[in-house]
């Protein structure tokens, strides 16, 4: 009988480590000094006697100092020395007192596009936190687990977090800390498929979520609603509700995944100068990597579609050497094989097609492999490449809300 396998703690970042080419690159030197201060914090917070042996002591010294190799101005060495600033205070804090540095760490790597490394961020806090004593950051961090799993497409974990964070969110009646959970929980319903499911978890929370301190759940909740709309093809409606959404949200990498919805929408509703607007604005300005990756998919769909070749190829230049995630992998390996078909590159198509099926049935993305398999057929039978279609027809608010992107393009003086 073969014994479980055991891994070593943050092996996600001895991973990341070994592929980097060498130690004097900045990728390594960052990882490396996060992977130190990591293990440099649990022995810390083992115990009280444990932290007072080592909270001024030569490890977390020798830690400082290779943190301290980092280039000044980039962001992670201010984090790290933060986390080392305060297991070296005085005041005998414990852990719960590094736990929100730590978080911050974990939102920046988040921001870098460094799931897994966020991921283990996250569960470091979890491990030496308290949902008695400390349930905010319990709830919050299983929330930002749950996120980074489920672009890792580690569906089953996800719903675990989100479950974790909603049962605590409960138990201290925190109401928002339960509708983000369960709007969360109806985001990986719409990730494997099941519509009917996220709308009616989304149209309880939306229900509920009337209060004036609750707006700003309610318009994501709307948000994730108007996404289902979309995937049901109701696409005036599905516009209607994100634009609502996106008066409501203050955050912006908040605001920009709306956008990045409401260009979809106006995409599949055939307004192809207003989705290609607010994607634009998008691959230019958004916060998140992960949102810029998404709008350069998108503009390179939309490049294919509209037969312009130099366009298309640029927009591929951009992602091909980009450390693309499970979930953005598939589709723009998908988008790459239409686009090659739409320019009669029949075995570069073929060869892209079978990537994303590969991909994606990896990770149970089980849309991406029909519409895979369907590109497939397409080629085998000579079947002609989609092309535009004619526009739908757009109610009022939609068109408002076309000439509200415009003009966010034009104010930021985006060209293309």
């Amino acid at each position: 009988m073969g014994h479980p396998e055991i891994r070593l703690p943050h092996y996600v970042f001895f991973e990341t480590l070994a592929q980097e080419e060498n130690e004097s690159t900045l990728g390594w030197r960052t990882v490396s000094a996060g992977l130190l201060t990591l293990r440099c914090f649990d022995a810390w917070a083992m115990d009280d006697e444990t932290r007072d042996r080592h909270g001024d002591s030569w490890g977390v010294r020798l830690v400082r100092r290779r943190v301290e190799e980092i280039p000044a101005g980039t962001p992670v060495r201010a984090l790290l020395i933060s986390i080392l600033d305060a297991m070296s205070s005085r005041s005998r804090a414990g852990p719960a007192a590094v736990a929100p540095r730590l978080m911050a760490y974990a939102r920046a790597l988040q921001f870098e596009a460094k799931w897994s490394l966020a991921a283990d961020v996250y569960k470091t806090v979890i491990d030496h936190s308290d949902a008695v004593t400390d349930p905010d950051l319990v709830i919050s961090a299983h929330m930002a687990l749950g996120a980074c799993l489920r672009v890792l497409a580690r569906w089953h974990e996800a719903v675990q977090a989100y479950a974790v964070a909603e049962l605590v969110a409960e138990g201290i009646g925190d109401v928002i800390g339960v509708l983000r959970a369960r709007i969360a929980e109806a985001n990986l319903a719409t990730d494997r498929g099941n519509l009917p499911l996220a709308e009616r978890i989304l149209d309880d929370t939306i229900s509920r979520a009337t209060d004036p301190d609750l707006i700003e759940v309610r318009s994501i909740a709307l948000q994730d609603r108007a996404g289902v709309a979309h995937r049901r093809g109701q696409y005036n409606t599905a516009i209607e509700m994100a634009y609502e959404a996106l008066g409501g949200m203050s955050n912006p990498a908040a605001r920009d995944r709306v956008l990045v919805d409401i260009g979809a929408m106006f995409w599949e509703l055939g307004l192809y100068s207003a989705a290609r607007d607010a994607n634009l604005v998008l691959a230019a300005t958004a916060q998140e990597q992960y949102t810029r990756w998404v709008a350069t998919i998108n503009l390179l769909e939309m490049a294919a579609v509209d037969r312009m070749e130099p366009a298309f190829e640029q927009y591929r230049r951009e992602l091909d050497d980009a450390a693309l995630p499970a979930t953005l992998s598939a589709h723009y390996h998908y988008y790459l094989a239409v686009g090659y078909q739409m320019f009669g590159r029949e075995e570069d198509s073929r060869v892209e097609f079978e990537r994303a099926m590969a991909i994606a049935s990896a990770n149970n993305m089980n849309q991406v492999v029909i519409n895979a398999e369907k590109g497939l057929e397409s080629l085998r039978s000579r079947t002609a490449a989609p092309s535009s279609k004619s526009p739908g027809t757009p109610s009022e608010g939609v068109v408002r809300v076309a000439e509200a992107i415009g003009e966010m393009r034009a104010l930021a003086g985006i060209s293309g």
